[in-house]
Protein backbone atom coordinates (compact mmCIF):
# COMPACT_ATOMS: atom_id res chain seq x y z
CA UNK A 1 0.00 0.00 0.00
CA UNK A 2 2.85 2.35 0.86
CA UNK A 3 4.50 1.80 -2.55
CA UNK A 4 1.22 2.49 -4.36
CA UNK A 5 0.76 5.74 -2.44
CA UNK A 6 4.33 6.85 -3.17
CA UNK A 7 3.89 6.02 -6.86
CA UNK A 8 0.71 8.10 -7.06
CA UNK A 9 2.45 11.04 -5.41
CA UNK A 10 5.37 10.78 -7.85
CA UNK A 11 3.03 10.64 -10.86
CA UNK A 12 1.17 13.72 -9.60
CA UNK A 13 4.37 15.70 -9.07
CA UNK A 14 5.69 14.68 -12.51
CA UNK A 15 2.48 15.67 -14.29
CA UNK A 16 2.31 19.05 -12.54
CA UNK A 17 5.96 19.78 -13.36
CA UNK A 18 5.39 19.34 -17.10
CA UNK A 19 1.90 20.83 -17.32
CA UNK A 20 3.22 24.21 -18.45
CA UNK A 21 5.04 22.82 -21.49
CA UNK A 22 2.87 20.40 -23.47
CA UNK A 23 4.54 17.62 -25.42
CA UNK A 24 3.94 17.98 -29.16
CA UNK A 25 4.87 16.17 -32.35
CA UNK A 26 5.35 18.04 -35.61
CA UNK A 27 4.77 16.38 -38.99
CA UNK A 28 5.93 17.48 -42.44
CA UNK A 29 3.91 17.45 -45.69
CA UNK A 30 4.79 13.78 -46.31
CA UNK A 31 3.19 12.84 -42.98
CA UNK A 32 6.52 12.05 -41.31
CA UNK A 33 7.20 13.16 -37.76
CA UNK A 34 10.34 15.26 -37.94
CA UNK A 35 10.40 16.99 -34.53
CA UNK A 36 9.03 16.10 -31.11
CA UNK A 37 9.51 17.75 -27.76
CA UNK A 38 8.07 20.19 -25.26
CA UNK A 39 6.58 23.41 -26.59
CA UNK A 40 8.51 26.38 -25.18
CA UNK A 41 7.01 29.35 -27.01
CA UNK A 42 5.26 30.49 -30.15
CA UNK A 43 5.80 33.49 -32.39
CA UNK A 44 4.25 34.85 -35.57
CA UNK A 45 6.86 32.98 -37.61
CA UNK A 46 6.86 29.60 -35.85
CA UNK A 47 7.50 27.86 -32.55
CA UNK A 48 10.36 26.78 -30.30
CA UNK A 49 10.60 23.17 -29.12
CA UNK A 50 12.76 21.86 -26.27
CA UNK A 51 14.05 18.48 -27.41
CA UNK A 52 15.74 15.78 -25.37
CA UNK A 53 19.02 16.91 -23.91
CA UNK A 54 17.75 20.48 -23.35
CA UNK A 55 18.37 21.42 -26.99
CA UNK A 56 16.00 24.08 -28.36
CA UNK A 57 14.94 24.17 -31.97
CA UNK A 58 12.91 26.80 -33.80
CA UNK A 59 10.55 25.54 -36.50
CA UNK A 60 9.05 27.95 -39.02
CA UNK A 61 5.33 27.54 -39.69
CA UNK A 62 5.85 27.01 -43.43
CA UNK A 63 7.61 23.67 -42.69
CA UNK A 64 4.77 22.44 -40.45
CA UNK A 65 2.01 20.33 -41.96
CA UNK A 66 0.32 19.25 -38.73
CA UNK A 67 0.86 19.28 -34.96
CA UNK A 68 -0.29 16.52 -32.61
CA UNK A 69 -0.48 17.33 -28.91
CA UNK A 70 -1.70 14.09 -27.35
CA UNK A 71 -0.54 10.52 -27.26
CA UNK A 72 -2.40 7.89 -29.22
CA UNK A 73 -5.24 5.78 -27.86
CA UNK A 74 -3.01 2.70 -27.95
CA UNK A 75 -0.42 4.34 -25.71
CA UNK A 76 -3.15 5.37 -23.27
CA UNK A 77 -4.49 1.81 -23.14
CA UNK A 78 -1.00 0.44 -22.58
CA UNK A 79 -0.18 2.84 -19.74
CA UNK A 80 -3.56 2.71 -17.99
CA UNK A 81 -3.75 -1.07 -18.26
CA UNK A 82 -0.08 -1.73 -17.68
CA UNK A 83 0.34 0.07 -14.37
CA UNK A 84 -2.16 -2.06 -12.40
CA UNK A 85 -0.97 -5.20 -14.19
CA UNK A 86 2.67 -4.60 -13.20
CA UNK A 87 1.67 -3.83 -9.60
CA UNK A 88 -0.43 -6.98 -9.60
CA UNK A 89 2.46 -9.11 -10.82
CA UNK A 90 4.74 -7.68 -8.15
CA UNK A 91 2.16 -8.46 -5.45
CA UNK A 92 1.73 -12.03 -6.70
CA UNK A 93 5.51 -12.46 -6.54
CA UNK A 94 5.56 -11.30 -2.88
CA UNK A 95 2.90 -13.90 -2.02
CA UNK A 96 2.11 -12.63 1.48
CA UNK A 97 -1.39 -13.15 2.90
CA UNK A 98 -3.85 -11.44 0.52
CA UNK A 99 -1.23 -10.03 -1.84
CA UNK A 100 -1.74 -12.85 -4.38
CA UNK A 101 -5.49 -12.25 -4.59
CA UNK A 102 -5.07 -8.48 -4.78
CA UNK A 103 -2.44 -9.01 -7.49
CA UNK A 104 -4.80 -11.12 -9.58
CA UNK A 105 -7.53 -8.48 -9.19
CA UNK A 106 -5.12 -5.74 -10.28
CA UNK A 107 -4.11 -7.72 -13.37
CA UNK A 108 -7.78 -8.26 -14.27
CA UNK A 109 -8.45 -4.57 -13.69
CA UNK A 110 -5.62 -3.65 -16.04
CA UNK A 111 -7.02 -5.96 -18.71
CA UNK A 112 -10.43 -4.26 -18.50
CA UNK A 113 -9.63 -0.64 -17.68
CA UNK A 114 -6.73 -0.26 -20.13
CA UNK A 115 -8.69 -1.04 -23.33
CA UNK A 116 -11.67 0.94 -22.03
CA UNK A 117 -9.48 4.00 -21.43
CA UNK A 118 -7.94 3.57 -24.88
CA UNK A 119 -11.40 3.48 -26.45
CA UNK A 120 -12.48 6.60 -24.61
CA UNK A 121 -9.25 8.32 -25.63
CA UNK A 122 -9.84 7.40 -29.28
CA UNK A 123 -13.27 9.04 -29.15
CA UNK A 124 -12.22 12.15 -27.21
CA UNK A 125 -8.73 12.64 -28.68
CA UNK A 126 -8.51 16.13 -30.20
CA UNK A 127 -7.87 16.44 -33.89
CA UNK A 128 -4.36 17.46 -34.91
CA UNK A 129 -3.73 21.12 -35.67
CA UNK A 130 -3.50 21.33 -39.45
CA UNK A 131 -1.12 24.11 -40.51
CA UNK A 132 -0.28 23.04 -44.09
CA UNK A 133 2.38 25.76 -44.22
CA UNK A 134 -0.35 28.44 -44.32
CA UNK A 135 0.06 31.63 -42.27
CA UNK A 136 -3.65 32.07 -41.46
CA UNK A 137 -3.93 28.49 -40.21
CA UNK A 138 -0.73 28.99 -38.24
CA UNK A 139 -2.15 32.08 -36.50
CA UNK A 140 -5.28 30.11 -35.50
CA UNK A 141 -3.17 27.22 -34.21
CA UNK A 142 -0.85 29.68 -32.44
CA UNK A 143 -3.78 30.95 -30.36
CA UNK A 144 -4.63 27.36 -29.28
CA UNK A 145 -0.99 26.62 -28.45
CA UNK A 146 -0.66 29.85 -26.45
CA UNK A 147 -3.74 28.81 -24.43
CA UNK A 148 -2.05 25.49 -23.63
CA UNK A 149 1.11 27.30 -22.52
CA UNK A 150 -0.81 29.70 -20.25
CA UNK A 151 -2.56 26.92 -18.28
Amino acid sequence: MKSILLSLIAITIFSVAFAQHPFIRIYNSEGQKFVKGRLQMTSDSGLVILKKGKESEEIKYNFIHKIRMRRSAGMTALIVGGIPAVWGMSLIKRDQNWDGLVGILLIMEGMVVGPAAGGIKAILNPKPLMILGDQQKWMQAKMKLDQKLSK
